[in-house]
C-alpha cells in the first residue's frame, strides 16, 4: 500500500510503468466534470473508473481485495478515509473471479488512512482495504492496473 501526493505518482514507475499513464491521464482529463463511467486511459488491460459515492461511515465500509488488478484510487471532490488492514484476512472461497474482488464482511481494519483530495492511494493484491468512508457525496477515480503475471492468493502473500 502506498499513499502519496499526484505531484508524486509518476516516480513510482519503476514500480509498475502504467503508474505513468495514470498521472498523464489526471494531468490531461477534466475528471471531475467526466461523467461517471469507465474510460481507458492508457494501459492495455487497464481502466478508470469515474464515479460519485455516497456517503458512508467506517462501520458501513466493507475490506476488499482484488488478486489481478492494483487499485489506484483518487478523490476528486473531498477527502476519503480507507479502512485498511494488511494481508489478506479469510479464506478466498467467495472470490468473484469475473469481477477480480474478494469481500471480507465483518471483518475488522486496523489502520483508517486519510487520502486527501490532491492524493492517491495504491492497493496491491495483499492490500485489504475498505474505501468509501466519507460524510458527504464526492467523486473519485479507481484507477485498475493489471498485475504482471502473477495470480494472487491467501497462500501467495503468506510469509
Amino acid at each position: 500500500m502506498i499513499v502519496d501526493e499526484l505531484f508524486h505518482l509518476k516516480d513510482y514507475a519503476a514500480i509498475h510503468p502504467a503508474f505513468e499513464a495514470v498521472a498523464r491521464f489526471l494531468a490531461s482529463h477534466d475528471v471531475v466534470a467526466m461523467a461517471d463511467g469507465r474510460y481507458d486511459f492508457g494501459c492495455e488491460g487497464g481502466w478508470v473508473n469515474l464515479q460519485t459515492i455516497s456517503p458512508k461511515d467506517g462501520s458501513q465500509a466493507v475490506l476488499e481485495t482484488h488478486r489481478r488488478m492494483i487499485d489506484v484510487q483518487v478523490p476528486l471532490t473531498g477527502d476519503e478515509r480507507i479502512g485498511y488492514a494488511p494481508g489478506p484476512t479469510a479464506d478466498d472461497t467467495d472470490y468473484d473471479a469475473e469481477k477480480d474482488i474478494l469481500f471480507y464482511p465483518g471483518q475488522a481494519f486496523d489502520t483508517i488512512l486519510a487520502v486527501r483530495r490532491g492524493m492517491f492511494a495504491i492497493f496491491f493484491p495483499q492490500d485489504a482495504h475498505a474505501p468509501g468512508i466519507t460524510p458527504v457525496a464526492m467523486r473519485k477515480a479507481v484507477f485498475k492496473l493489471p498485475m504482471p503475471d502473477i495470480v494472487w492468493t491467501h497462500e501467495t502473500v503468506k510469509p
